[in-house]
This record gives C-alpha cells, sequence and structure tokens, in this order.
C-alpha cells in the first residue's frame, strides 16, 4: 500500500497536514475542498501535475504559519507535494495515514466514492491522559463550543463527542467505513487482522509475524474511584463501547 512520500516519524501524511488540518476546512466551499481533494490524490497517485489554481491554492496555504507548523515547514510540504504529483502515475493500491481524516471523511466520499476509511479507536480514558492534545486543541473549541484548557476531563469529553458522531456514520456506510479497536487488536492480533484484510478484500492472511509486530502499550490511565473531574455520561459512554472503566486499586497513569 503506497502511503505518501512526505511522511513524520508516525506516518502521518504531511501533505494531508497542509491541505486539511486547519480550522478553515470545516467553513470550506465545495470549489475549493475540489482543488484540496485533487491535490492529495495528484500526490499520492502521480501523473498529474497540479493546475494553476492548485498551485495558487497551495501557495495561499503555506504563506502564514499554523500554531503547530511555521509557513517554511507548510512550504516544505507543498513543494513536496507539487513534485510527488510530477511523478509517473502510480498503479497500485494507495491511501494515508493521518489521525484528523475524520473531519472531512464525508466530504473525502462524496469526491472519493469508492475510498475505505479505517477509523482506528482507543480507550477513551488512555486518550484523556495522553501528552498529546493536538487535536483537543485544534478542534475542540468546534466540537465543544467552547474554549478551555486540555484537562483529562475536557479530553474525554471531546474523544465521547467524537466517536458518537462516528458510530452514526459507520451504521451509515458499513461498507466503507471500518471501526478498529486498537485495544481488541492488541489482544488477538490475528483475529482483528483478519477482518480488517476481509474488509479490505485482501486474499491473504496476516502472517505470524505481523501479529507479533503489535504489542499492547501500557495503560495510561487511573482509577475512576472519587474522580469527580469527569463527566458521569462520558464515563458511561466509554463503558457502552466495551471498554472497562474500573482499575485496579494503586495504579497509577503512565503518561505517554
Amino acid at each position: 500500500m503506497h502511503i505518501g512520500g512526505d511522511l513524520n516519524q508516525a506516518n502521518d501524511l504531511l501533505w494531508f497536514t497542509l491541505l486539511f488540518k486547519r480550522e478553515e476546512i470545516l467553513d470550506c466551499d465545495d470549489a475549493e475542498f475540489d482543488l484540496l481533494t485533487q491535490a492529495l490524490v495528484s500526490g499520492l497517485r502521480g501523473g498529474q501535475p497540479l493546475d494553476r489554481a492548485t498551485c495558487a491554492l497551495l501557495q495561499d496555504l503555506s504563506a502564514r504559519g499554523r500554531a503547530q507548523h511555521p509557513a517554511s515547514w507548510l512550504r516544505s510540504r507543498a513543494v513536496s507535494l507539487r513534485d510527488a504529483a510530477r511523478q509517473p502515475r502510480f498503479h497500485g493500491n494507495w491511501g494515508w495515514k493521518e489521525p484528523n481524516t475524520h473531519f472531512v471523511i464525508e466530504r473525502l466520499w462524496q469526491r472519493l466514492p469508492t475510498l475505505r476509511y479505517i477509523h482506528v479507536v482507543r480507550h477513551g480514558l488512555d486518550m484523556a491522559y495522553s501528552s498529546n492534545q493536538n487535536q483537543l486543541h485544534l478542534w475542540g473549541p468546534s466540537v465543544l463550543g467552547t474554549g478551555g484548557e486540555a484537562t483529562p476531563a475536557r479530553s474525554l469529553a471531546y474523544w465521547c463527542k467524537v466517536h458518537k458522531r462516528m458510530q452514526g456514520l459507520l451504521a451509515k456506510n458499513p461498507d466503507r467505513m471500518y471501526w478498529l479497536d486498537y485495544d481488541a487488536l492488541c489482544r488477538d492480533p490475528e483475529a482483528e487482522l483478519s477482518a480488517l484484510y476481509r474488509f479490505l478484500d485482501y486474499s491473504s492472511r496476516p502472517t505470524g509475524a505481523q501479529c507479533d509486530m503489535i504489542q499492547p502499550p501500557r495503560s495510561r490511565w487511573v482509577e475512576l474511584d472519587g474522580t469527580d473531574a469527569f463527566d458521569p455520561a462520558d464515563i458511561a459512554f466509554v463503558h457502552s463501547l466495551g471498554y472497562d472503566t474500573t482499575a485496579p486499586a494503586g495504579t497509577e497513569p503512565a503518561i505517554a
């Protein structure tokens, strides 16, 4: 699977970050979104140099720095994307990894109807105690309706709001969206990868080496006893997805 030529250490596609990871995307008109989608596809497939309008849009997107990325970083992404679009056409399977994709997946489906989306879900309390709260900082005001500090309670509220929406999308799009439970994957890699392969119409089965690569991480959340910071409704939603919300006494969070 070809996942692009401009990746960070976590294999996130940085072209997607340039094009879509910004608050303005929520109000982007259809004409601009068409250009953004075509730019992404052209970079991944090659064989279709970007037209003048798209190049002008990339220049505008990289002219000013953002909270997490300076202008020089954005300009490097724009140059990389233009260069990739000029490469020979790629005819194999292609896709990308980028955690913020869920915000625009419906609009991407409208333009790429055969696109299959894998939504990776991890225990909400583990995410609430993560040191990486980039999504909360960027999208929190839009999702939650107010600003605020990146506390575990606010992080969990964000996680619940997002995943309630994603459950609705899954119910409407079972053939093009897959709910990949990260915790279940770590417990039984062979079974979970096999199910994922079926969703992707892969005829092969996961190998032992692939399964051995998946190792359960240490839990990052603490026991809830006496913890009033979390909304009980949020805890109930986490539990409704099959996650244990009670930890052994004496456990401590491993912030990572």
